[in-house]
């Protein structure tokens, strides 16, 4: 009895299964709907190039000396500090060149004196001259005095007085002393140019010691410079030298010496990307004022156009492949106006130079590659819907909502159309501006991304 019991028991447990299974509408795996939420948030609409990592100044050291390398105390990778050895040389040649330097340097000074010392000699003989000629000028007034009682006593007719000896030979002495005053003039005309030979000479001396003095402080300083210094605070980016290998003077080698080490200043990074021409238009109108090319009038207009709302900050993100779980904030600083082909294409690129900004600078290796995120369009806060959910029907665009299915439909799934008006999309999500008509969207309304299988009426 028992055993026909649970038979009993059994057989109603299967028919009542089978009843509710006719009951449910079996809907296929590929039929199924997809839905999603209505919610608010932000959207962005970015513009993406691709750049590398660079200093914000890179530094080629050569040495002002020759010589031959005694040691190189840093490596790739080392951060030195202003006035850090880098390259120590063997200060011999150098120290010969010192030397040279002096003794022409010497010698040059002792021939400035000299010239010096012809000035006042070539002085004292215009002094000697003008001496000469006063002692002539001072005579001849003598023998003027004496000539002129000459012939006023033979004007009187009294030349019994003097002889003719004695009146020709006071006539020759008058002649003699105007000859001796014209040759003392033009001796002291002859020292007055001598005396300006000899300034000439000093003058043209005095450069020469100049030069040989800028010579011998060249060598002095070279001769310093046998240890190579860091002029400024960086890090060690590639070094080209050993020890042991002879380096050629950047002053005085035709070829600009040799380079022996590269520099980065790493206090700023910035990355410098290649902007698609298509898109160099909506990131200029981004881009600071002061980022703008120097093209006339385009700064100007930008000013006149500025968004109060702060558009123009040019507030960027950064991403690269060594911290894929990170961004990192930038700025653009400068939008270049020559647009470059792209090797291997037709394509037109713009480079824009973007300052890394993001605190956390220093984790990024240089030369790396980067990502640079241009926001070219913003909305914050915002009724969105995923870009899926956007469906058009009878010619207006909007969202299927999910609803309760209609009584005695039969169907699983319940759906309305509300008609929208949409702003901008990121790809991912859709700003919903307003709904158009008498429908409503609300936060949280669940909207179709994928409509169910639609039978019979109501196909969108």
């Amino acid at each position: 009895m028992k055993k026909w019991i649970i038979l009993l028991v059994c057989i109603g447990v299967v028919a009542v299964g089978w009843y509710i299974a006719r009951q449910q509408v079996m809907v296929p795996i590929w039929a199924q709907p997809k839905l999603a939420k209505v919610v608010r948030g932000d959207i962005r609409v970015p513009i993406t190039a691709a750049g590398l990592i660079h200093a914000c100044q890179v530094i080629e050291v050569k040495s002002m000396a020759s010589g031959r390398i005694t040691d190189v105390p840093v490596v790739e990778g080392t951060f030195v500090r202003k006035g850090s050895p880098l390259v120590v040389l063997d200060p011999i040649d150098e120290q010969r060149s010192v030397e040279r330097a002096q003794a022409d340097f010497d010698r040059a000074d002792a021939l400035l004196t000299q010239a010096r010392v012809a000035v006042e000699r070539a002085q004292v003989n215009i002094d000697s001259a003008k001496a000469r000629l006063e002692e002539i000028i001072a005579q001849g007034e003598v023998v003027a005095f004496e000539l002129e009682k000459v012939e006023r006593t033979l004007a009187e007719g009294k030349s019994e007085t003097y002889s003719d000896q004695e009146v020709h030979n006071i006539r020759a002495q008058y002649r003699m002393n105007r000859a001796q005053e014209e040759s003392a003039r033009i001796a002291i005309a002859g020292a007055e140019l001598a005396k300006r030979d000899a300034e000439a000479a000093v003058r043209s001396q005095e450069a020469v010691v100049r030069s040989a003095r800028k010579n011998l402080e060249d060598a002095q300083k070279r001769l310093n410079e046998t240890t190579v210094l860091a002029p400024e605070d960086g890090i060690v980016t590639d070094v080209y030298v050993r020890p042991g290998m002879l380096v050629q003077s950047a002053t005085q080698g035709f070829t600009g010496g040799t380079p022996l080490m590269t520099l980065a200043d790493v206090s700023k990074k910035k990355v410098i990307a290649r902007l698609d021409e298509a898109d160099y238009g909506r990131v200029l109108s981004i881009s600071p004022v002061e980022a703008l090319p120097e093209m006339p009038g385009l700064r100007e207009s930008a000013r006149e156009d500025a968004d109060p709302t702060g558009r123009r900050g040019g507030q960027v993100r950064i991403t690269v492949d060594a911290f894929p779980d990170d961004e990192f904030d930038g700025r653009i600083e400068r939008v270049e106006p020559q647009g470059k082909l792209n090797a291997g294409s037709s394509i037109i690129q713009f480079d824009v130079h973007v300052e890394i900004s993001d605190p956390r600078r220093h984790m990024l290796p240089l030369g790396a590659q980067a990502q640079v995120e241009f926001t070219v369009e913003n909305a914050v806060d915002v009724l969105r819907v995923p870009a899926e959910a956007v469906k058009t029907y009878e010619n207006q665009r909007g969202v299927w909502i999910k609803t309760a299915p209609e009584p005695g439909s039969g169907e699983k799934f319940g759906k309305r159309f509300v008609p929208c008006r949409f702003g901008i999309s990121d790809g991912e999500y859709t700003q919903v501006i307003a709904v158009v008509g008498q429908g409503e969207l609300r936060e949280g309304d669940e909207v179709y991304t994928k409509l169910p299988q639609e039978a019979g009426e109501g196909r969108p």
